[in-house]
């Protein structure tokens, strides 16, 4: 495409008449069969007549099958069992900082504060924590993935316009990181709550 149609026919090799010229873009999955027919009727009237153009999508969901979801299921499966060993983690580590406040707590509890304050600055601790480390997860991940040396290596020189970083996986990332949070927060919130005054100010 980058080339006129005149000069490729003078380097060419191939018979007259038997020229073959490829193209390949990214375009939005939504409207790929829409534009299928608008690129074959601009093409052909820009070469002229005697020119055969075929103009079809060479992507999985044009076979509305995906070659990937055995990958997906278990790439989805490790990202599953490494949520739940750092939702783990993330509990002991809140249990043992409950544990060590629980004089704090109580005299909280002593002034006034309700089980449910006590409750909410417990659980927003670990849901606030969860949130920035994915948001900086996420960002880190862009800037990985959209690195030059990155899509150099990918590409190998062939591909020039990368699709951009998808925006539903940088939601699902900040979403998952955000609900291990408040899982992972939710039993020390309850062993805060159920902390009673009086053993607290002793403890």
């Amino acid at each position: 495409m980058f080339m006129l149609a005149d000069a490729y026919r003078e380097l060419s090799l191939a018979p007259p008449g038997t020229e073959q010229m490829g193209y390949e873009a990214w375009v939005p999955e939504g409207i790929a069969d829409q534009l299928v027919p608008i690129i074959d009727r601009e093409i052909e009237a820009a070469i002229g007549a005697g020119a055969q153009v075929d103009v079809y999508r060479t992507d999985s969901g044009a076979w509305g099958e995906d070659p990937f979801l055995a990958t997906k299921l278990m790439v989805g499966g490790v990202a599953m069992l490494v949520l739940i060993l750092g939702a783990l983690g993330l509990v002991n580590i809140s249990l043992v900082t409950v544990k060590h406040r629980i004089r704090e707590i109580g005299i909280r509890r002593s002034f006034g504060a309700t089980s449910g304050r006590v409750f909410f600055g417990v659980m927003m601790e670990s849901v606030v924590g969860t949130f920035v480390a994915g948001v900086v997860g996420v960002m880190a991940a862009i800037l990985i993935v959209k690195s030059p040396w990155v899509e150099q290596t990918i590409g190998q020189g062939l591909i020039e316009d990368f699709p951009p970083f998808p925006t539903e996986a940088a939601i699902l990332g900040i979403v998952a990181a955000t609900v291990v949070g408040a899982i992972a927060g939710l039993l020390p919130a309850i062993a805060a709550v159920r902390v009673k005054v009086i053993d607290a100010i002793r403890f």
